[in-house]
């Protein structure tokens, strides 16, 4: 992750190694964001692969991409999925309801002898698949994640009735989770020409819409039965492992995928977005770069023979660089390096720049026009350049502040 900690100016496109300033904790904000790319695929698709999973056959299951013993492929889903600790929080794998439910047919994760594995690669996917964005639709029929990690069918409700009492008014009837039901019935009115279902059940009046009834099964399906348990409510056809890019039909898989299919999801990726305070204080990076305006105090080079026999001259002591104009250290003494010409009656230095700007063309005396910031890590290694708008004047009785974002 790019963190930089050292920042300093391009000026007039010469960097001066000494204008370096660390940015404090304090400056640097990085907060991360999930982005989303929605993606569809078809049956046939290349870039993915449509697998069968048996626990009983040896035959080889091929995609595009992956090639698999179908009892092998069945082991591998069992051991990592379905191996039983689907809910213990150590063991289990993959997202989950706090609820829980013994009953086979609205178990989250169930596998019985086969299923059917659609496989994304990680290019697809990202960081995972994002939670509710997953649809699939077959036959018509559209399927999508529950944002639990359980894929469900956009199904009526269904009851199973085992007693309608019609004279002592009472009904007992179960649900697709095995979940019995028994209560008093007040009123009712049926009309299976006009596939409606009212009934009074326990001091409440419900309307409901039947999509189907069987008389000799005792099966009735219902567009919506409010009194349900939400368990019951809908039925489980299998899983999606979001960060894995795995979508696992366990359920009704014979007549599931035989035909055209298509299914779309959202990938993820985080990115993060840095943002960086650079306070440039009054006296700070307000000295000219012209090099008429700067003289060097200290400076030694020496000359060396390199390996090859051949001499060198290197820099011995860098020196320090001082404006030209009169100074007083913290010791007292006083450095006097101002230029040879005048203002008025007085010698010329930097600090009369205000004075003599109007008649200096050359610039030597005026503060530096700021047109770009370079962002370093600890070891002097650019890592982020900024560009500004336009330049930016860094004067020397004015503190600026620059604010640089960018995202990774």
């Amino acid at each position: 992750m790019l963190n930089p900690l050292f920042w300093g100016f391009f000026i007039k496109r010469i960097f001066i190694y000494d204008m370096l300033k660390r940015i404090p904790k304090s400056d640097i904000s990085i907060r991360p964001f999930k982005a989303y790319k929605e993606w569809s695929f078809i049956s046939g698709s290349i870039e993915i692969d449509f697998l069968e999973a048996d626990k009983n056959s040896t035959n080889i299951t091929s995609g595009s991409n992956l090639s698999f013993q179908k009892n092998s492929l069945f082991g591998q889903l069992k051991a990592q999925f379905y191996n039983g600790n689907e809910d213990n929080p150590f063991l289990r794998t993959g997202q989950k309801t706090n609820k829980y439910s013994n009953k086979e047919k609205v178990r989250e994760r169930y596998l019985s002898g086969s299923a059917k594995v659609i496989a994304i690669p990680q290019t697809y996917i990202g960081e995972g698949i994002k939670r509710g964005s997953l649809t699939l639709i077959d036959d018509g029929t559209t399927y999508f994640d529950d944002s639990y990690g359980n894929i469900v069918g956009d199904v009526p409700d269904r009851i199973y009735f085992g007693k309608v009492d019609v004279e002592n008014g009472t009904i007992n009837f179960l649900d697709i989770a095995e979940n019995e039901y028994s209560g008093t019935i007040q009123s009712y009115f049926l009309d299976i020409e006009q596939n409606e279902f009212i009934m009074t059940y326990n001091g409440v009046e419900y309307q409901m819409t039947i999509e189907a009834f069987d008389i000799e099964t005792g099966i009735m399906l219902v567009d919506d039965i409010p009194f349900l348990e939400d368990e019951a409510k809908v039925i489980r056809f299998g899983n999606v492992f979001y960060n894995q890019g795995l979508i696992v039909l366990t359920r009704e898989i014979d007549a599931l995928f035989n035909a055209e299919w298509q299914f779309s999801y959202k990938s993820t990726k985080t990115i993060y977005e840095h943002e960086y305070l650079l306070i440039v204080d009054q006296d700070e990076f307000n000295v000219s770069t012209n090099p008429s305006a700067i003289v060097n105090v200290g400076k030694e080079t020496k000359i060396i023979t390199t390996t090859d026999g051949k001499k060198v001259t290197t820099i011995a002591n860098p020196g320090v660089n001082y404006i030209r104009k009169k100074s007083v250290l913290d010791n007292g003494n006083v450095l006097d390096y101002r230029f040879s010409g005048s203002v008025g009656t007085t010698k010329a230095g930097f600090e009369h720049w205000s004075l003599s700007g109007s008649m200096d063309s050359t610039g030597s005396y005026l503060a530096p026009f700021i047109t770009t910031i370079g962002l370093y890590d600890d070891e002097m290694n650019m890592v982020a350049v900024a560009k500004l708008p336009q330049p930016i004047k860094s004067e020397h009785d004015l503190t600026v502040n620059f604010l640089v974002r960018f995202d990774t």
